[in-house]
């Protein structure tokens, strides 16, 4: 008896939601007819008569030049190109085809490293042993001749700081962060002050002592990154330099990175941002951002196909076009009952369960 009851309940509702459906649609079409027919009968804009505005010239016609790309200092990254990024796979390359494609992907902060030859120069390279074993084939430490004239790894193109200039004034949007392998490394930065001429403000160098950054900062350069991988950890110590320098960004190893480190160089100074190094995993971004990490020095993310989940918004209740809530309930219940009176025994079944 409980089962013939629930067919027929069942029955009833499906033939109201029917109808429902059946009266509401024909009343939608007629809204949007009459809504169609309001908009036909407005007034045809004005024409103005011939021989009343001024011809148009071919200055006019010409689409105006795309301006030429600028640095802006007030712009913080999420992704930083590490090393320069990776090209055909391999990291730490700090290579021409390294920039380029980094560039080419979105990148405009590129981190480089940077080593002195045996003649003293500054050249592009992370460190002589391994990569200069695996870029040249040689642990030796080279002069700049030697450095730049060598086959290189996959036919890669190696770069000096005149290099370097040469591509960051043919990419005058983009900044570079140093990683000065050397113990001089303030020597370093006025030698690239001397060279760089128009473009100090280009670089964004790494400090890695407290004390160095009052040198760094009178040299000239804007913008300065404390950077943790060779200091003791000491979240006080780091808070007071923070709130006492203010300066522009804290760069430290992921594995370094704490709630208590973010939230303390939060408190010292707002406008102090925190990266870091060296990242290649989505998930470690998107669980320290929404704690204070402000971006990644990575290899393999792409700023031009950055998809972290941390900028999503949530999707609205009802996108346009989208039929309403109620308009929906035929559509479903309606083949869901058909399926229940036909299979009596399967309802029956269900029903024992529930």
């Amino acid at each position: 008896m409980n089962r013939k009851l629930c067919i027929i309940v069942l029955s009833a509702l499906s033939l109201l939601c029917f109808f429902a459906s059946r009266t509401a649609e024909p009343a939608a079409q007629a809204e949007s007819a009459a809504s169609y027919r309001e908009l036909a009968a407005l007034p045809e804009p004005a024409v103005e008569p011939a021989g009343e505005t001024e011809p148009a010239t071919v200055e006019d016609a010409e689409p105006a030049p795309d301006p030429e790309p600028a640095l802006d200092l007030e712009a913080v990254p999420e992704l930083v190109a590490h090393a320069g990024g990776a090209v055909y796979g391999y990291r730490l390359t700090n290579s021409l085809e390294a920039l380029d494609l980094a560039y080419a992907n979105g990148f405009r902060f590129v981190e480089v490293d940077m080593c002195r030859s045996a003649d003293g120069e500054l050249v592009l390279i992370h460190d002589w042993l391994s990569m200069g074993e695996r870029m040249l084939g040689s642990s030796d430490c080279l002069t700049r001749a030697e450095f730049l004239s060598r086959p290189a790894l996959a036919g890669l193109t190696l770069l000096d700081l005149d290099g370097l200039l040469d591509w960051l004034a043919r990419h005058p949007d983009c900044s570079v962060i140093t990683d000065v392998k050397e113990e001089d490394n303030l020597q370093a930065l006025e030698d690239i002050r001397a060279k760089a001429d128009g473009l100090v403000d280009h670089f964004i160098p790494q400090i890695y002592d407290y004390v160095d950054y009052t040198a760094a900062a009178e040299l000239g350069y804007p913008r300065v990154i404390l950077t943790l991988y060779r200091l003791p950890l000491e979240v006080e110590q780091v808070a007071a330099f923070v709130g006492e320098n203010h300066p522009w960004a804290i760069a430290v190893g992921q594995d370094r990175l704490s709630e208590e480190l973010l939230s303390a160089i939060c408190d010292a100074c707002p406008q102090t941002h925190v990266f870091a190094h060296s990242v290649n995993d989505l998930s470690v971004f998107e669980a320290w951002s929404p704690l204070g990490l402000t971006g990644i020095y990575t290899d393999y993310f792409q700023p031009a196909h950055w998809d972290s989940k941390t900028q999503s918004e949530l999707p609205p209740a009802q996108p346009p076009g989208e039929a309403s809530f109620c308009r929906k309930i035929p559509r479903v219940f309606v083949p869901a009952a058909s399926v229940v009176l036909f299979c009596g025994k399967s309802f029956d079944y269900c029903f024992n369960l529930w």
